[in-house]
């Protein structure tokens, strides 16, 4: 580490002393006690056809991980909830019920919905009490892979288990290419105290200079998971990370993974890749075939280790829906997110209407942490992991104790509005529907700890268009991104959905900090 950086990080060292999560004064920590607490059960698929009204109530469970009995929060008694399956186009109803004992809200992360029912306490509605319930009305108007969370207290709620996916069902059958199965897959991880969830103050946020990165790695709430495929089959998986802070390189050894959509939807070409990048709430869509009667581990790669958080066992039995290698190797495009994309093209060589800066200071002063080399500025492109370190990728918590002393008190994340100076909260922009906005993020590489930062606009889509100046030529739409250490993303930004929204750090402990602003569309 360097001096400077180092000198800059005692203080607070010294502050966790004081601090710590471990001898916080009585009554400051929810409870991490399981017994008594009704076993956690199986996810399920629910289907949900236009019209629909459907219950989630949230409520603690028991979910044993690793052989250990965990307190932990389920939708319908299940990490993750209910899967629900839409179709394109539908609105249902979905009536959410508090059986915990703290406040709760319903966040459709990525959907396109009326803004009344974007789940966010204290701007679209006030935070649902223990034993209240509160209906939301939820429109899907884009076909892909999208996910719900608790927007309370999400460095809590989130990482107790909160989460749950919606998968939306393309009203075109040719949207996605024929597979033999589809799978979800959500990735976590939790930080496991001699069998117990690490404790959570109730008084703030602790964590909140790299955000909090658990001990433990899961795949649908659990440490061993495993599927079990035929030979020849072609699995379409819709994997989501709902981890707070953790960024995972996704892989399934001896395979190629073919790269077809992300957030809201398909790219305009598949890609293959033997690993993909998946940051805090961002979502990917890939097909993976299967040839061979063998074991495949489920891997999250980093530079300095390779996790095994899964196996799928591929059994010696065919499938006979006529997939082979040859169907499975063919590079497609989606003439449907081509034609969605044409219009906006005139615009992606626009100067930026808004410019944001994120950095962030620690106490009264910013860390004096030298600027990168150069080499270091380089984001890396999308599916390319040769260039993973020049993001500058917090892959695991190098400093626990400095980490976990850190709260709201002692460390501030910022977004910056560059044009007027406001930051976070005092950022209030305003757009007409229909707009089509550049925005030009740039990630201070000279603030305190700088390091990537996934950004998430609610309620709307937008297409990454350059990366340090390097244009981006296979889109897809998404509603989060990664911005690398030092790098600079150009996005632009489909205001067409009214209303009044945030964007922040979908690193739960960074937004619980601030990092976050408004927005408004107007008709």
């Amino acid at each position: 580490m360097h001096v400077r950086m180092r000198l800059f990080l005692m203080p607070l060292f010294f502050l966790g002393c004081l601090f710590d999560t471990k001898n916080s004064p009585a009554g400051d920590a929810y409870s991490v006690d399981a017994a008594g607490l009704p076993p956690a059960q199986a996810t399920r698929v629910i289907e949900a056809k236009a019209g629909d009204t459907l219950r989630l109530k949230v409520e603690y469970v028991r979910k044993e991980i690793a052989g250990r009995n965990v307190r932990m929060l389920g939708f319908n008694g299940s990490i993750p909830g209910p899967t629900l399956k839409v179709p394109q186009g539908a609105e249902i109803t979905v009536i959410l019920t508090n059986g915990s004992d703290v406040p709760m809200t319903l966040h459709s992360h990525g959907v396109r919905l009326d803004y009344h029912f974007d789940g966010v306490d204290g701007y679209t509605q006030k935070a649902v009490a223990p034993g209240d319930s509160f209906v939301y009305r939820l429109h899907f108007p884009d076909a892909g892979v999208f996910w719900y969370h608790s927007h309370y207290r999400e460095d809590f709620t989130q990482e107790m288990g909160l989460y749950g996916n919606f998968i939306v069902v393309p009203a075109d059958s040719t949207y996605w290419n024929p597979v033999d199965r589809e799978v979800t897959l959500v990735l976590d991880d939790i930080q496991l105290d001699s069998g117990a969830m690490h404790p959570f103050r109730v008084s703030e946020t602790d964590h909140t200079l790299m955000g909090r990165f658990g001990s433990t790695l899961l795949i649908n709430g659990d440490t061993g998971y495993t599927l079990t495929v035929k030979r020849k089959e072609v699995v379409r998986f819709y994997v989501t990370n709902a981890a707070n802070a953790r960024v995972f390189n996704f892989g399934i050894d001896q395979s190629q993974l073919k790269i077809a959509g992300g957030d809201n939807g398909r790219y305009e070409t598949s890609v293959f890749s033997p690993l993909e990048l998946i940051a805090p709430g961002e979502r990917s869509v890939f097909e993976v075939y299967f040839n061979d009667t063998a074991t495949h581990e489920i891997l999250h790669s980093t530079p300095g280790q390779t996790f095994v958080m899964g196996r799928i066992r591929v059994t010696a039995d065919m499938v006979g829906s006529g997939n082979d290698s040859n169907f499975f190797s063919q590079q497609d495009t989606c003439a449907q997110v081509i034609h969605s994309i044409d219009p906006f093209r005139p615009y992606f060589g626009k100067e930026p209407d808004e410019e944001l800066i994120l950095t962030g200071t620690m106490g009264a002063m910013a860390m004096d942490s030298p600027p990168m080399p150069m080499a270091m500025k380089i984001a890396a492109p999308e599916h390319d992991p040769q260039a993973l370190d020049g993001m500058g990728i917090e892959w695991t918590d190098h400093m626990a104790d400095v980490n976990e002393a850190s709260t709201t008190r002692n460390m501030r994340w910022i977004i910056r509005d560059k044009r007027t100076g406001l930051e976070n909260h005092d950022i209030l922009w305003k757009f007409k529907t229909g707009d089509k906005v550049m925005i030009r993020i740039y990630n201070d590489s000279a603030g305190a700890h700088p390091m990537p930062h996934p950004i998430h606009f609610h309620g709307q889509r937008f297409l990454v268009v350059n990366v340090n100046g390097k244009r981006n030529f296979n889109m897809a739409w998404k509603d989060t991104f990664l911005i690398g250490r030092g790098a600079t993303a150009d996005l632009l930004l489909d205001a067409s959905n009214p209303g009044s929204w945030m964007a922040h750090c979908h690193i739960a402990e960074h937004m619980e900090d601030m990092m976050m602003f408004f927005f408004r569309i107007e008709d």
